[in-house]
């Protein structure tokens, strides 16, 4: 038994690594600015050396009176895995977005994708990893992307997407445009443009102004992109560059009128295998089937190697011996619930039939991203469940895939990128104590090589508890409860109810974009409470399809459920609750508040609140007609879009509303906010509605970094406006300059 002396050390010890590990410091909103995490990660061949990008914000100092601007970088580092203790170092600075590095086979060099300033090019540099400059090898038109190097490292696979307008020819699908062909107007020849002339005068001209897209001439079901309506039809076509020989000319290995993704060479180095929705009948925006390609590295014997019925297929990946080739595939027949399973394929073999590592049976949750481990039939994926993101192990010798990288002692974790090669894998990971951090498995263990956030240390934390909730129909549901930091015994808490989008993603402890934006509304003294009801995904097919024509009072009751469940805490005041939530979490706000009045505030984010007009107003309408089971327009459907529409009970809702949007949005279209907000004015509701300027649907995870932190400040004044919150604003002991 340790002396009274002894005790004291030893209690202060342990108060002093908890405080070490949870910090003093609060979150605060500029704490944005300081979250970097790994983009892409590649290992060499023999495991001992890897290359990743780190992408961060960078704060640019005002000049004069102004303020301070802010601007996304990404930047390339090295690891040396042999040296146990060594430290990445950084290859490239500057104004730069350098990604996608890969590795020569011989490990002395790494290709990577280089994106100009105004972010509009990319093309492909090279750099030696003993040191020195890096070079540009591609000078592509039209930029390139996704480099891969042969096997024997002497050539580039490369990746351009390429307009209609500079293409050869005319596509085989037909055009759909009433009554007009590909080719019934030559541009670029003599012929005289008038708007006074002959008919093929006027015609000509006609299409001289449609060609400067001034007007649009829109053709296509999908005529809509993230920020703008798309200009023209363009096409990924793979490329074959000499990095040695800079007078050596790309040799463009496919053509025609569609697109080639994914591509990859088989262990020969003499063919590619690509993903494709080729077909000469039907317009590729009506498409969804998509099959497995091979071609010749001289561009002959294209043919398709697997093409399944009602499937979808991406990503194909060799083996080492070139024998199989691993993939990614989703049934096509419901689009929004099928969950994608990775599947097997003799390339020697033409009779024999796909291999499923994964299905319904075996591991009833999607695949993301996968790679080979070594020469055997041994897989290493990621992809959503139940609050993570964990690295599982298929095979053809197990009954079922099996966990690699799982949890911590936190809860769940999620592994975002990674790469294996020989007896090593590189991941980077999220946590709940940290927003990414890079790890390494080789035979000397599982270990800590690059720490992206250190600055989380400092900080005080929220660490989530999570639980699970049955249904009275039987739908079990998944939660998290968030504490206020520094929360004071016998004192109670405003909460917060968040709610996720998609309606198909997943949150979660492992989940990367919602971390500061959960440990900041603790911070500030809320409470936090968020779930994911029917329709999520990472808890298998049936959960997924379970908010099939009910995206409404189902999800409603799962999260309203979980928040009933964190009342529990003798903290939580249910006399101050908030709840918000953005896209389909939008609409779920809406939804909520014109059907239970419990909230003292809502915040509705680039919401759809009406599907109707969703159908036309947004480039994601497809997922009206999955997720209702028709067309808007049919008879028997229309009783459900009304129903299942937050538009239809606008004059029911009473709780202070808060509306935000982007201009840009083109993913739920802007209308459907401002539709929201017209009619709460015209009822004289409590609602504000706010707009930013030149910004898309993800504006809360990739857009301006100044609107970010504009969003998360917003969202908490209008919360404190209509709750008693006497916790003062967080402030470090050290802020930001110039904010």
């Amino acid at each position: 038994m340790p002396r009274p002396n002894q005790l004291l050390v030893l209690v202060l010890a342990v108060f002093l690594a908890s405080i070490a590990r949870g910090g003093i410091e609060p979150i605060v909103t500029t704490d944005l600015l300081k979250i970097r995490s790994v983009s892409s990660v590649d290992l060499s061949s023999d495991g001992q050396k890897a290359v990743f990008s780190v992408r961060s914000i960078a704060i640019v100092p005002a000049e004069d009176d102004e303020e301070p601007t802010y601007e996304y970088r990404t930047h390339l580092y090295f690891l040396n895995i042999l040296d146990i203790n060594a430290r990445p170092v950084q290859l490239t600075h500057g104004k730069r977005s350098d990604s996608s590095p890969v590795i020569s086979p011989d490990g002395s060099r790494v290709a990577f994708v280089r994106t100009d300033e105004d972010g509009e090019t990319s093309q492909i540099w090279m750099m030696s990893l003993q040191g020195g400059e890096a070079q540009q090898i591609t000078s592509l038109e039209h930029g390139a992307s996704n480099p891969i190097w042969s096997p024997d490292g002497r050539t580039l696979l490369v990746t351009s997407v390429i307009p209609m307008s500079k293409m050869e020819g005319s596509p085989p699908w037909p055009m759909e445009r009433p009554e007009r062909g590909w080719s019934d107007v030559e541009l670029g020849e003599e012929q005289s443009a008038r708007p006074d002339g002959t008919k093929e005068e006027i015609r000509a001209w006609l299409a001289g102004n449609a060609e400067k897209f001034n007007p649009h001439v829109i053709n296509r079901i999908a005529f809509q992109g993230e920020h703008a309506l798309r200009e023209e039809m363009q096409f990924e076509h793979l490329f074959l560059i000499d990095p040695e020989d800079d007078d050596a000319a790309p040799f463009q290995l496919t053509e025609g009128f569609y697109s080639h993704s994914s591509p990859a060479f088989l262990s020969d180095g003499q063919s590619i295998v690509y993903a494709s929705t080729k077909s000469e009948e039907t317009h590729p925006d009506r498409l969804r089937e998509a099959g497995l390609w091979k071609v010749n590295i001289d561009g002959t014997d294209e043919k398709e190697i697997l093409r399944l019925e009602g499937w979808t297929l991406r990503s194909p990946q060799p083996s080492q011996d070139g024998t199989v080739v691993a993939f990614v595939g989703q049934q096509t027949d419901e689009p929004a619930d099928r969950q994608s399973q990775l599947g097997l394929i003799s390339i020697v073999d033409p009779e024999a039939e796909t291999l499923w590592l994964t299905d319904e049976k075996t591991y009833d949750y999607s695949v993301y991203s996968f790679a080979w481990t070594g020469p055997n039939i041994e897989l290493l994926f990621t992809g959503p469940r139940e609050g993570g993101f964990p690295l599982m192990m298929a095979s053809d010798g197990l009954i079922q895939p099996a966990p690699v990288i799982e949890s911590n002692d936190i809860g769940p974790v999620g592994v975002q990128v990674f790469d294996v090669a020989s007896s090593t894998t590189i991941y980077s990971l999220v946590s709940a104590d940290n927003p990414c951090v890079l790890r390494v498995i080789d035979p000397r263990g599982d270990r800590l090589v690059f720490d992206l956030n250190e600055w989380v240390a400092d900080k005080k934390l929220s660490l989530p508890t999570g639980d699970w909730l049955t249904r009275p129909d039987g739908i079990k549901v998944q939660y998290w409860t968030m504490e206020p930091t520094n929360r004071e015994s016998g004192q109670t808490y405003p909460v917060c109810l968040e709610l996720h989008g998609g309606p198909s993603a997943m949150w979660g402890p492992g989940e990367f974009s919602m971390w500061l934006e959960f440990q900041l509304l603790c911070s500030w003294g809320y409470g936090v409470v968020y779930a994911n009801p029917r329709g999520s995904g990472g808890y298998g097919y049936t959960h997924q399809r379970a908010n099939f024509q009910d995206w409404g009072d189902g999800p409603t009751g799962d999260v309203l459920a979980a928040l009933d469940k964190m009342l529990k805490n003798d903290w939580a005041d249910p006399d101050r609750l908030v709840v918000t939530g953005g896209s389909y979490a939008g609409y779920l706000t809406a939804y909520i508040v014109g059907h239970d009045h419990r909230f003292k505030a809502a915040v509705a984010q680039r919401g759809v609140y009406d599907l109707q007009t969703f159908f036309g107003e947004g480039n994601a309408w497809r997922l009206a007609r999955w997720a209702m089971g028709g067309y808007p327009w049919e008879t028997r459907m229309r009783a459900i879009y009304r129903r299942e529409s937050p538009f239809t009970d606008v004059h029911r809702i009473r709780t202070p509303l808060l509306i935000m949007h982007s201009s840009n949005d083109l993913r739920t279209g802007v209308s459907q906010s401002e539709m929201l907000y017209r009619a709460l004015k015209e009822l004289e509701k409590p609602v504000e509605y706010i707009r930013y300027p030149g910004a898309g649907h993800d504006l809360s995870r990739t857009g301006d970094p100044k609107q970010r932190l504009d969003r998360l400040n917003r969202i908490i004044e209008f919360f404190d406006r209509h709750i008693d919150n006497p916790r003062p604003a967080p402030q470090e002991s050290s802020g930001v300059d110039g904010l």
